[in-house]
């Protein structure tokens, strides 16, 4: 099986900004999870039994006539506290919710997962009755209502949730409004990001 990424990607002003963010964390934490990531909004990972089989799919779309576009709107820092899939306290930056962005996502997984197989036996025990829906559905637990978009900064092991650092983090003001138009794929491997195409939003 190979792991997938659904990525958004942003200009170089905002990138810099969350360049910054990370650079601030190593040199106060030293190494985190997270940090070495490129700047990204995650829309799904999935894992899928061929690379080849994705990119046909993608192949067979004609994308000349679509011309979607993402207003998106970065205004807000938050925190997932003691995160359960890395045990420390992940710091990210928020989106204003989207109704278009959330369509995206699950018009992009219902696609994928109708025309190639796709893997739902990583995960067990799924407690919550809606990302248990979701994996069984999508294979991706975070689809729909429950998703909360956002761009990963690090997660921080060891420290208490009320550390300064984190207190400061949270108390940053951001508006940054990006248009958006495409979405890129990458393979996921040994926590590397390998670049595999680009489509447009559908």
């Amino acid at each position: 099986m190979y792991k997938i990424a659904a990525f958004i990607k942003f200009n170089k002003s905002f990138e810099k900004k969350v360049l910054y963010q990370k650079n601030k964390v190593k040199n106060k934490f030293g190494k985190q999870i997270y940090l070495d990531h490129p700047v990204h909004l995650t829309l799904f990972t999935l894992n899928i039994k061929k690379i080849s089989s994705l990119k046909e799919i993608y192949k067979e779309i004609d994308i000349k006539d679509k011309k979607k576009k993402l207003n998106l709107q970065i205004n807000t820092t938050g925190i997932f506290p003691n995160d359960p899939l890395t045990k420390g306290h992940t710091l990210f930056y928020a989106l204003k919710r989207n109704s278009l962005l959330s369509l995206v996502q699950i018009k992009h997984l219902k696609m994928i997962n109708k025309k190639i197989h796709v893997s739902k036996k990583g995960i067990r025990n799924i407690k919550n009755p809606i990302l248990k829906k979701n994996y069984d559905d999508y294979g991706f637990l975070f689809a729909g209502k429950i998703w909360i978009p956002h761009i990963t900064v690090a997660s921080i092991k060891n420290i208490r949730e009320d550390h300064l650092f984190i207190k400061n983090f949270l108390k940053l003001k951001i508006n940054y409004k990006l248009l958006i138009e495409n979405i890129e794929f990458y393979r996921v491997s040994n926590n590397k990001h390998y670049f595999l195409f680009q489509t447009k939003l559908l």
